[in-house]
């Protein structure tokens, strides 16, 4: 099993200064474990909490870092409730908190999560056991809103068709060829790859409530920061990367934050061609000021 190939790795030791090597550091974004062992494998003293909603995700991530155990906790949960894991652990900052968002390898490549156009599965998406398919999802969504979800999520061109025809045939989906036949049937050749591409993961976004949780996730976690505390944030996806920006400049144009790149970082040329699916990734970075 392979989750994926972590993305800035030299850049989040960086940022999240585990060199200093004491506190409590929440990788809010498990998946694979890879950022994690990095930041364990740099200390010897700072402590540790995963969060991962996945449940294939989670299980791998615990073997991973059974070295660690007297260090590490990993919970099998939304980092939205982060606020109630740290209650419950009787803690009350943290020194530093990563997010790294989206979709792993391993989801992308297993069909019977329902994430890719490129193998037949049934149409899940849902990164939770415990979160309504996209199946559910479609059954009693109107078609407003599904078109709605293909361009606001997804600047997805034709949404109104696609919507209307995914509307029209809800009842009859059940597999992602049969989703990718309806992008196919109203979208023009040269678009269809970058169009099949920008469906699924509208939807995906759409399965997940993946933007309402980052507003949710980023305002907990920047709340339980201590001063001089950091946040590291990689994003995949534009609408992701807005709420970031936007989110990180308000708060310095308060006072409360300290912009550490002020323009986005991406991976460098060598690093997308050891690993390819690296190169949307952007990301951010702040210290929280002492003063709040």
């Amino acid at each position: 099993m392979f989750f994926h190939q972590p993305v800035l790795s030299v850049e989040i030791l960086r940022f999240m200064n585990v060199e200093k090597d004491r506190g409590y550091f929440c990788d809010c974004t498990v998946g694979g474990a890879g950022h994690l062992l990095a930041m364990l494998q740099r200390t010897e003293r700072a402590k540790f909490i995963g969060i991962e909603w996945d449940r294939d995700a989670f299980d791998y991530a615990q073997q991973k870092i059974e070295p660690y155990r007297d260090r590490c906790l990993l919970f099998e949960d939304n980092f939205v409730n982060l606020g109630l894991i740290l209650d419950k652990l009787r803690i009350k900052g943290l020194a530093g908190v990563l997010f790294d968002l989206g979709v792993s390898y391993f989801q992308l490549t297993t069909a019977a999560r329902g994430f890719s156009f490129e193998q037949d599965g049934v149409l899940s998406m849902a990164m939770s056991s415990k979160s309504p398919s996209l199946l559910q999802k479609l059954r009693f969504a109107p078609k407003h809103e599904i078109i709605k979800v293909l361009k606001e999520y997804g600047d997805v061109h034709s949404c109104r068709k696609i919507g209307s025809k995914i509307y029209e045939q809800r009842k009859s989906l059940k597999t992602t060829m049969d989703l990718r036949w309806i992008v196919d049937s109203v979208t023009p050749k040269r678009f269809l790859k970058k169009n099949l591409h920008k469906v699924f993961q509208a939807l995906r976004i759409w399965v997940n409530d993946e933007i309402e949780n980052l507003k949710l996730g980023l305002a907990v976690a920047l709340d339980r920061l201590e001063p001089n505390g950091r946040i590291v944030v990689i994003s995949y996806h534009s609408g992701e990367d807005r709420i970031v920006k936007n989110t990180f400049r308000n708060l310095h144009r308060d006072g409360k934050l300290l912009l550490l790149n002020k323009k986005v970082l991406r991976p460098t040329e060598d690093e997308i061609k050891l690993n390819p699916r690296a190169r949307s990734a952007k990301l951010r970075a702040g210290e929280k000021c002492a003063l709040c």
